[in-house]
């Protein structure tokens, strides 16, 4: 893997006190996030001089695969796993505390790291002079053990700056001393502005480049193992001190809450392939180094009134449920904590989905236990064919943990590296590689299935900054190249005699606070079967659309809603089509109509095949209109609101976003009725067009009297936006 992967605004360095603002430069672009790469195993060179502050490098570059000095007396064991660390510049009122994660595989090392900015010295109230009294039975210190350190957890409104790690030097056998320098680039983020998700990063080589200069040194309480302390520099300047020490053989560690609806069955553990143990959740996500617990909660979770949970649920109907039933007392920024919901659903629905966000982005998603295995996915789906997941539980297991990957914002190996046995591969294509010959892996479905992450999606997940991989954090889709089309300039694109996207507006002009209905179709035109995505549906992951604005700003439109297990690459007949649908209005990235004048859409069906990025893509433009009354002003005012786009991105029907369904009855109750302003006529606001089908039909949430409702917080909400 290379830079080019590094997964995006350049960011006021204000208060970090340790750096120019001249120094934080680079353009940026909204969803980049670095990524810390292998690094270099150099041969051992001639040594100069031990790191001083004139010469701050220090020892040549040596092997580091195993980062071990073996000069006498002089031992540095950077072991594998995750540290704390903390920056203490020379001057301003920063401190900085955050995370290294070491990862070592034979001669491979991966360094990255992350820091979170607090006031120092903290200010606090002087402690209480003890009396006499009190001093008399107050126990010695010498009688208190201290609590052994693990992975912290720090607030992400805190998030300041990405370490990629792209050296290490350790000294010579004979060295004076022992010491050795961490060379890193610091990418400084930028924290999303009010009512946003994505912040941003600069683009490499960062905002600076700083040597960590470090030697072993006797660990506080609390720390167990290797512990190492020096200084930082910035050239031949110091910048501060450095510490860090060894917390836990896990990169970074994470809670799952699983709550089951009355009627569903949740994922169980399974036995091993090899015959010895077994598998589960945490057993899958400790192939990335997360250590996952898993708490099953409510079970029997009520049906929701007026809900069917044998039949297909809507998007609506799921998100209501899952504001109702996670746990309320759930702070994101204590702990980093995935909802996950069992219902029951049928065959052919799909197996789960995962929403983007709920308050904030990858807080939940679902999944179906009597949804299962159709024929219709894969010929090759063998014993588990037309089965439910709860029947298979091997398979089952493995469709839930692909579902906590996205919350992790993982993607699928479709788009990256291409289809394997793997944990991020949607289903119907891991039966196919299990299927065939050539692939490698021997065995069928569902017995052969492997629960782990492949090394590409471990690499994510161990060496991602952490506003991208924690749930609450970036928008789903950030860091990956493969979702943004402008960044992939090695892809294939189909000309139009093969392949061609052919992209309709249903109006060709539309109303401020309009939601537009867009369609799109995929045809092949050659005459030979070309293998493409077999759903193009925004929702399935290969499809993604954005609209450029009169000014030129081009915004992406991701999904709301991912529902993507049924999604494979199949073969295109000669003549066939497929076609696919959704209303463009709001996504997690804001608005796509705010300024009146023309407006681009391009959409872009992206896949890999054998590790070859294809695409195709279509484009059509919408001229967005002035307001043209005043209730057509006051409509826009009232529509343009995030809750509204929410409610429009569920398709309708979520009564319980009782924000958005105040704001529709009002704009409705300007309209002589909704008919004549659908059609365009009266007085009503011509707005109103786009929202035939999704109006209220209620202004009561059905479901705060029904299941899980005593879960819910007062104010609905389980953490900070």
């Amino acid at each position: 893997m290379s830079d080019t992967h590094d997964h995006t605004n350049t960011g006021d360095p204000s208060g970090y006190g340790l750096m120019d603002a001249a120094t934080h430069s680079g353009k940026a672009h909204i969803g980049f996030v670095p990524v810390a790469q292998k690094l270099p195993v150099d041969s051992a060179g001639d040594f100069g001089d031990q790191p001083t502050a004139d010469n701050p490098t220090g020892a040549e570059s040596q092997p580091v695969g195993s980062l071990v000095a073996p000069s006498l007396g002089c031992r540095i064991n950077l072991r594998e796993g995750c540290y704390r660390i903390t920056l203490q510049p020379k001057t301003g009122t920063n401190i900085f505390h955050g995370t290294f994660r070491v990862e070592k595989s034979g001669n491979r090392t991966v360094i990255s790291g992350d820091l979170y900015r607090f006031l120092n010295p903290a200010i606090a109230l002087p402690a209480p002079v003890a009396s006499a009294a009190t001093a008399t039975i107050r126990p010695a210190p010498s009688s208190f053990l201290p609590t052994k350190l693990g992975i912290p957890i720090y607030e992400r409104d805190k998030y300041h700056s990405y370490l990629k790690v792209t050296g290490v030097k350790t000294p010579p056998p004979l060295a004076r001393d022992c010491r050795f320098t961490l060379t890193a680039q610091e990418y400084v983020y930028t924290q999303p502005p009010a009512g946003q998700f994505n912040g941003t990063f600069p683009a490499p080589p960062g905002s600076r480049t700083i040597n960590i200069v470090l030697a072993n040194a006797a660990g506080p309480p609390g720390y167990s193992s290797v512990y190492f302390e020096g200084k930082v520099f910035e050239g031949a300047v110091e910048k501060g001190s450095f510490k860090m020490g060894w917390v836990s053989p896990f990169f970074r560690k994470a809670t799952v809450e699983v709550d089951t609806l009355k009627g569903a069955v949740a994922p169980k553990a399974v036995p091993a392939i090899s015959g010895s143990g077994g598998e589960d959740f945490k057993s899958a996500f400790k192939t990335a180094g997360w250590d996952l617990t898993v708490v099953f909660d409510q079970k029997d979770v009520p049906v929701p009134p007026g809900v069917n949970s044998n039949a297909c649920w809507s998007p609506a109907n799921l998100h209501a449920l899952m504001q109702n039933v996670r746990n309320p007392a759930t702070n994101l920024d204590k702990e980093w904590r995935f909802h996950l919901l069992v219902v029951p659903a049928t065959m052919g629905c799909s197996r789960g989905v995962m929403y983007d966000q709920i308050g904030v982005p990858r807080e939940g998603s679902a999944s179906f236990s009597d949804d299962g295995y159709p024929s219709t996915d894969s010929a090759l789906f063998g014993t588990a064919e037309n089965q439910k997941q709860r029947d298979v539980p091997r398979a089952y297991l493995r469709s839930a943990c692909h579902e906590l990957g996205h919350g992790f914002n993982q993607i699928h190996q479709e788009q990256e590296g291409g289809a394997d046995n793997s944990i991020m591969t949607t289903t119907p294509s891991v039966a196919d590689v299990l299927g065939t010959a050539g692939t490698g892996e021997p065995g069928v479905f569902p017995d052969n299935i492997h629960l782990g992450f492949n090394e590409h999606v471990r690499h994510h997940l161990v060496h991602f900054p952490d506003p991208a991989v924690r749930p609450g954090g970036m928008t789903f889709g950030s860091g990956h190249t493969s979702t943004v089309p402008q960044a992939d300039k090695d892809r294939h694109y189909f000309s139009a005699s093969d392949l061609s996207l052919t992209v309709t507006a249903e109006h060709q002009q539309i109303h401020l606070g309009e939601p537009l209905s867009l369609n799109w179709t995929l045809t092949n035109n050659s005459d030979q079967p070309i293998p493409t995505p077999n759903d193009i549906r925004i929702e399935a992951l290969y499809t993604h659309i954005t609209v450029t604005d009169p000014a030129g700003v081009s915004r992406p439109m991701p999904t709301f809603i991912i529902e993507c297990e049924s999604a494979k690459i199949a073969n295109l007949e000669p003549g066939g089509s497929l076609t696919a649908r959704t209303r463009v209005y709001w996504s997690s990235r804001g608005f796509a109509f705010e300024r009146p004048g023309r407006h681009v859409i391009e959409v872009h069906v992206m896949w890999v095949i054998t590790g070859v990025p294809f695409g195709v893509n279509g484009q059509t433009d919408v001229w967005l209109n002035f307001p043209q009354s005043t209730a057509d002003n006051d409509a826009a005012a009232k529509l343009l609101h995030p809750e509204v786009g929410m409610y429009v991105a569920l398709a309708g029907g979520a009564n319980h976003l009782t924000e958005a369904v105040s704001r529709l009855n009002h704009v409705s109750s300007l309209a002589g009725s909704a008919a004549d302003s659908a059609d365009g006529r009266g007085s009503g606001p011509a707005a109103l067009r786009g929202y035939q089908g999704l109006l209220p039909t209620g202004k009561a949430n059905t479901l705060d009297s029904g299941a899980g409702a005593k879960r819910r917080s007062a104010s609905g909400k389980t953490s900070k936006p």
